[in-house]
Formats: structure tokens, sequence, C-alpha cells
């Protein structure tokens, strides 16, 4: 489950109902009070369910080739079926909300909760990179024969040094794997060089050494 600090809760968002008016969106985006404001939600008449968002790029679009103001908000909604429940898993949440700037947050009874955007789930992946105790990284491929590789450089690190977060990567099924390790040591430091070593000398490709103290 993903941590419920995450989502900003309804009483910090500007929410409109299923009644407001297209001009009444619009009047809202020019306003400072959604000046820097993407996409509003929309719910329902009681304020509980959620019905969808409402971008400003639409409304503006709608409202340049003279559209209907007039109309409810809800006939250019989008993201209707986007939303996730407060028990959702990590990873249904991270496919649900990675092409999108927020998703909805729904209780056990479909009230919306709140929003959780698409900028702090990326700053929960930085945190668990452990970009804050770790001066490096070292991104190591593996060997063609997996079984056991992790074992066996993750035994060569540890003989030297703490191993603060581990990545893995691969960008092709059949191709091995690239696995990055965040190391709380410096990009120049003896000891990282002789970990570089001992991997070598196992056949083990040591792909990139990228310092982090420009993340931090």
């Amino acid at each position: 489950m993903f941590p419920k600090s995450l989502i900003v809760p309804k009483s910090q968002l500007l929410t409109i109902t299923e009644d407001t008016t297209i001009q009444e969106v619009f009047d809202l985006f020019e306003s400072k009070e959604a000046d820097h404001i993407r996409t509003i939600p929309i719910l329902d008449s009681t304020g509980h369910l959620f019905r969808g968002n409402i971008y400003r790029q639409h409304v503006y679009e709608y409202i340049a080739r003279g559209g209907d103001t007039s109309k409810k908000a809800t006939s250019i909604m989008r993201n209707s079926t986007k939303f996730i429940a407060t028990s959702a898993d990590f990873y249904e949440l991270f496919f649900a909300i990675r092409d999108l700037p927020h998703i909805a947050v729904l209780d056990d009874s479909h009230h919306f909760v709140g929003v959780l955007t698409h900028s702090s789930l990326m700053d929960l992946l930085s945190q668990s990179w452990s970009l804050q105790r770790g001066g490096v990284s070292l991104a190591v491929q593996t060997k063609q024969e997996e079984r056991g590789n992790l074992q066996q450089i993750t035994r060569v690190i540890t003989r030297y040094t703490n191993i603060e977060s581990v990545l893995s990567i691969q960008n092709e099924k059949n191709e091995p794997k690239s696995v990055l390790f965040t190391l709380p040591l410096t990009a120049d430091s003896p000891i990282l060089r002789k970990i570089i070593t001992k991997l070598e000398r196992k056949r083990f490709q040591v792909q990139s050494v990228e310092s982090l103290d420009e993340f931090v």
C-alpha cells in the first residue's frame, strides 16, 4: 500500500460540482485562486462522489472553438474512470497515475477523499533511492546466467560498504539486467575503486559511476 500521507485531502483542493457550467470553470481558471492549477476534480451535487476531471487546456480549446459555455462542465470532463482506492497497492497506483498530473483517491464507500499527485509519487521514488544517505550510484550489468548474480554482487559490495538502495532495470526481455546500487561513497573514493576492481574480476561489467551530489 502507498503512504496515506501522500494524499492531498479534499479540504485543501479546489473542486467543482457536476452543476458547474463551463463558463464558471473558465472564470475560475482565470482567477488568482486557480492561477497554477491545470485540472480540477468534478464531484457530484452532494460533494462526495467523484465524477471526473476538467482540464484548463480543454476548457480554453472548447471556448476558442466557439462552444456553448452554458453547458455543464461534465460535457468536456475527462478521467471519469481514473481513480484508485485508499487500499491500492503501490504498483496499481504507479501504473494508474503515470500519464496523469494527479489521480483521484476514493474510500471504501467510493467517496472522494482527495488526490495523489504525480510529483508526490516522484518524490516518494526519489526517497526510495536514498539520495540523502548515498553519494554515488554504481550501475552493474548482470551476467546472462542471472541466478545468484545479485547475491554475488552484493557480497562484494557489502564487504567494503553499506548498500543504501537497489534498483534493477531491464530494457529488453532477454537482455541482462542493469542493477543500480546507491552507496555512501564519493565518486573518487579508493573504496569504490576497490569494489569495481573486485566486481570486474568476477566478470561483472560496471557500466557507470554517477555522483549523486547534484540531486540532493
